[in-house]
């Protein structure tokens, strides 16, 4: 690694860090996203416009996001999607199905109280995968983040983030 990660709020960044954000995120997600295109720098363009920055943490190493965890509180979640956008972008039919189906996935309340955050996603840029940098960035949020319970969830499949979560503390609660 090249130095030691900086971790920030993205509302804090420049909108270039906003791009590489978004690009780790539809990276990541690019397989359930694909529904909106299979060209990544499209799926890039229709989503940056619903990040809501403030909900938005990312480490940065030598100035770059590499890593990027979102959060939903009492307040609200981490993306907005606004349907006239994305039938803009994509063309009625094919912008209305988009909206409908990522509203129903991030657009749709969590029932949270005041001191309780809910992680909705942890994502790592590729090339920096396997380094600790997600751990660290988490580690920073729970000692800045004013909250006192910290939920999430998470597939049953992916071992490597159960194995990190358990090592930051979490613990099963319920099991789908």
């Amino acid at each position: 690694m090249a130095g030691e990660p900086v971790f920030r709020n993205l509302a804090e960044l420049e909108s270039i860090h906003l791009r590489q954000a978004v690009e780790i995120y539809a990276a990541t997600f690019y397989e359930p996203l694909s529904f909106i295109s299979n060209d990544l720098d499209l799926i890039a363009d229709v989503l940056e416009h619903a990040f809501v920055t403030d909900r938005h943490y990312v480490a940065l190493l030598d100035g770059n996001v590499v890593a990027v965890v979102s959060i939903s509180d009492a307040q609200g979640r981490p993306q907005r999607y606004r349907r006239e956008f994305l039938t803009h972008q994509l063309g009625l039919l094919k912008g209305s199905l988009a909206y409908f189906r990522l509203r129903d996935v991030f657009g749709q309340p969590i029932n949270l109280e005041q001191q309780q955050c809910y992680i909705d996603y942890v994502v790592t840029d590729s090339a920096f995968r396997g380094m600790g940098i997600a751990s660290e960035l988490q580690r920073h949020l729970f000692g800045v983040l004013p909250y006192k319970e910290y939920l999430l969830e998470v597939a049953e499949m992916n071992f490597r983030a159960i194995r990190m979560y358990e090592e930051l503390g979490f613990s099963v609660e319920n099991r789908k």
